[in-house]
Formats: C-alpha cells, sequence, structure tokens
C-alpha cells in the first residue's frame, strides 16, 4: 500500500490509500497545497499504529429516518413525490416551468 498525494479536477489536493493492484482504500478531504495535504498523510501514516479497532452495536447508533425525511426541503424537483405520483410526463405543468436562461 501507499499513500497517493495528488490534484483534484478543482484544484484542491488530497491524500488517497492505495493497494499494489490500485484499488482506492480510503480518500482524505480537500487540503489548500500539496504540502499541506503531504502533513496530513504523513500524520495519518504515523498514527496509524496506535489506532484501536472498536466494535459498535448497531443499537447503538440510532437513526431516526422519519425525522430525517421531515427536516428534508421539499421543492419542486422532488424525485421520490415524482416517482410516487408515477413520474408521468404532464406538457401542462411542463408549460408552467420557467425557461432556462
Amino acid at each position: 500500500m501507499q499513500f497517493l498525494i495528488f490534484e483534484d479536477n478543482n484544484g484542491d489536493h488530497r491524500w488517497a490509500i492505495v493497494t499494489s493492484s490500485g484499488q482506492r482504500l480510503a480518500q482524505s478531504p480537500c487540503y489548500a497545497s500539496y504540502n499541506d495535504a503531504q502533513a496530513a498523510a504523513r500524520r495519518m501514516r504515523d498514527g496509524a499504529g496506535s489506532a484501536r479497532f472498536e466494535r459498535h452495536e448497531v443499537s447503538a447508533l440510532p437513526v431516526d429516518l422519519a425525522a430525517r425525511r421531515a427536516a428534508a426541503p421539499r421543492d419542486d424537483f422532488d424525485a421520490e413525490r415524482w416517482l410516487d405520483e408515477g413520474g408521468a410526463y404532464s406538457a401542462a405543468v411542463a408549460a408552467e416551468l420557467p425557461l432556462p436562461r
């Protein structure tokens, strides 16, 4: 395995842990410079030996899906609603949409 430090398409820098076969195992968030990404990769590598494995029970991490759905913003482009309504195209509704600029 190796740490690969690279510049992404947005001009940000990242590190990734890559296997010898090229499989990406992990990737960092964005860093402003190559040196920042390299320093973060070194900290990750140096600290990995002291990392502990901890088991987390699924019940210890509850997720309230109903609350998440209620909190999600709704708009005219809501795919779930569109699918629930059969996904049919309506020329009358399309005529009411604003034209692209």
